[in-house]
């Protein structure tokens, strides 16, 4: 069955607002870890021959979309691209992480709890905040880094900490959340139609070496099955006080293990089966089950009917990389 939808084009800074419902040929909604902004993707049909108003595509609009009894998506307009030839109008948006990108900052934490940084690098450029994780204590200097960067560092610092795993989102009324990503599932996928597996060990390490501040080997964490099969792939750490060195080298070793990655399409997926979730994938056309965290989704509406596009990862792993420096 067909969820319903809406989307609505509004004016600089929000000002009025304009039911697109009855123009849209398609609409792309989609997200991914490795990025704080979702995007909508829309395309129209805008007839000039004064039947129906003409929307006012211009610099500054925005477009709200709202599914499933809710609001999924409010973002300005990126790119509007329309043809002589016939009435097509393409047009995307990404929504207020797209200003966590484009904003540079300069922050000196020094001993403070992650989720009150956060909310400092928020409340510094007037960008609203829902639930911000708690996650330990950080000292970090940023010298006119992304706000996005710094945020995603500020909870990677965090998962060596808690070993727990983070996800930096916004809501769909526009609010930035960082969550714990689940280590159960609530969703289940059980019919699909079609699904894509690949494994590969590229990015493979196997073992951590410990090292004190003075270069003293003080031991190994190690996967000793992956070593038996493909050797020794070892990444080292320094041991220090302010951090778990045993917690951060097994959270080190389950993100660059063996990668198990599916591409899953599903007929009339759940609006709530977005990147950072855990589901459980049941499908006996593919042979494959087991629990899945999603990496990257898209939801397309299309021809009166809901699909959804689905990359899912068989382990539940951080966004790579960190900005700044010790503090």
């Amino acid at each position: 069955m067909e969820q319903a939808y809406s989307l609505l084009l509004t004016g600089p800074n929000g000002s009025g607002g304009q039911d697109v419902t009855g123009l849209v040929q398609s609409i792309a909604w989609r997200g991914s870890v490795r990025q704080i902004a979702r995007e909508l993707q829309v395309r129209l049909a805008v007839l000039r021959d004064g039947s129906v108003p003409v929307p006012a595509l211009e610099e500054g609009a925005s477009l709200v979309f709202q599914a499933g009894g809710g609001t999924r998506f409010i973002g300005q307009l990126l790119q509007c691209t329309t043809t002589t030839e016939n009435s097509i109008v393409d047009l995307s948006a990404l929504d207020r992480g797209r200003f966590l990108a484009g904003i540079d900052g300069w922050f000196h934490f020094r001993g403070v709890p992650v989720e009150s940084a956060a909310a400092q690098v928020c409340g510094e450029f007037g960008i609203p905040a829902a639930s911000l994780a708690a996650g330990g204590t950080v000292t970090r200097k940023f010298s006119g880094v992304a706000l996005d960067k710094i945020i995603s560092t500020l909870y990677a610092i965090a998962a060596e900490q808690t070993g727990k795993r983070y996800l930096a989102r916004f809501t769909g009324e526009g609010a930035l959340e960082v969550v714990e990503k689940p280590e159960a599932a609530g969703l289940e996928i059980a019919q699909t139609m079609c699904v894509t597996n690949t494994w590969t060990i590229e990015k493979l390490c196997n073992s951590v070496a410990v090292y004190s501040k003075d270069g003293v080997l003080i031991n190994r964490i190690e996967d000793a099955a992956s070593l038996a099969l493909n050797g020794r792939l070892e990444h080292s750490i320094t041991e220090s006080k302010d951090k778990d060195a045993g917690g951060e080298a097994a959270a080190w070793l389950a993100d660059n293990g063996l990668q198990q990655t599916l591409t899953v399409e599903v007929l009339n997926p759940p609006l709530s089966l977005i990147c950072g979730e855990a589901v459980v994938l049941r499908d006996t056309g593919s042979g494959v089950s087991g629990l899945f965290w999603v990496d990257g989704d898209t939801h397309t509406w299309k021809n009166g009917q809901h699909c959804g596009k689905f990359k899912l990862n068989f382990r539940n792993i951080m966004a790579a990389g960190k900005a700044g420096s010790a503090g």
